[in-house]
């Protein structure tokens, strides 16, 4: 009963993670078929989730209707674009899979020493306030957190450094999936969408119950496998029946020309 309070007033709080948690189950458990079937709402979702990550970082919850501008953006390169789509579906999420572990990552670094820092969107927050601030991270810290972290700057500069090393690898890493995705087709759509599937439902999990870095690592990993495991058993599923399918028409049109 505690635990189902505690949800309902986290998802008040942060309404968002409803729509993070259903779009990491569908890119898990379904995101090869959904993909291929509805890239356009994929990319619109994709658009969707940007502006409300863009929305929770800036603290300006009021304004969770401006996501509707980058879903429509991305819905429409959906529709008309189908390699731009593929690309930019394929970057984005793995982006996001990579950043979010990285964010994870770094906030277990400060969270037993800076008290002020509860969470990853504040550590996120205080990143871009940083990037505001010319890099002067004194001052980022007052308008994140306040006075009190004048102690506690290099654990919190060193958190830093290592989510702008892990942002980069995430951006380096898109482009290579993107890549990949264009190149290969379904094995790549398969993994990026397990994985980002899979981090998803985790980061959801953590921001309604914070996970130990172990416990997260272990469940992000067994989703992912889980989800990989079920969407190529599902594909060959699928190339099995299409196989069947066209062995029996041609049987049959061979039987047709016999007559």
């Amino acid at each position: 009963m505690e635990l189902l309070q505690h949800i309902t007033e986290v998802v008040k709080e942060s309404p968002t993670i409803i729509v993070y948690l259903v779009a990491g189950l569908l890119l898990l458990f379904a995101g090869l078929y959904v993909f291929k079937g509805v890239q356009f709402a994929i990319c619109a979702v994709i658009g969707g989730l940007i502006g409300l990550a863009i929305v929770d970082v800036v603290g300006r919850n009021d304004l969770y209707y401006l996501a509707a501008i980058p879903a429509l953006i991305f819905g429409i390169i959906g529709v008309l674009k189908y390699k731009v789509a593929l690309y930019i579906a394929g970057s984005l999420c793995t982006f996001v899979a990579v950043a979010l572990w990285f964010l994870k990552r770094a906030y277990a670094m400060v969270r037993e020493s800076v008290a002020a820092i509860p969470d990853t969107d504040t550590l996120l927050r205080l990143w871009l306030e940083q990037v505001k601030e010319k890099g002067d991270l004194s001052a980022a810290a007052k308008v994140v957190i306040g006075e009190q972290t004048a102690l506690v700057l290099q654990d919190v500069k060193t958190a830093i450094q290592f989510l702008e090393r892990g942002l980069l690898i995430a951006f380096l890493a898109g482009i290579v999936i993107g890549v990949l995705a264009l190149l290969l087709g379904d094995y790549i759509v398969i993994l990026f969408t397990s994985v980002s599937g899979a981090m998803l439902v985790v980061s959801t999990a953590d921001r309604i119950y914070d996970l130990p870095e172990q416990t997260y690592n272990i469940a992000l990993g067994v989703l992912a496998f889980v989800g990989l495991l079920l969407q190529c058993i599902h594909k060959w599923d699928r190339r099995n029946v299409k196989r069947e399918r066209r062995e029996t028409k041609e049987r049959r049109e061979k039987r047709e020309r016999r007559r």
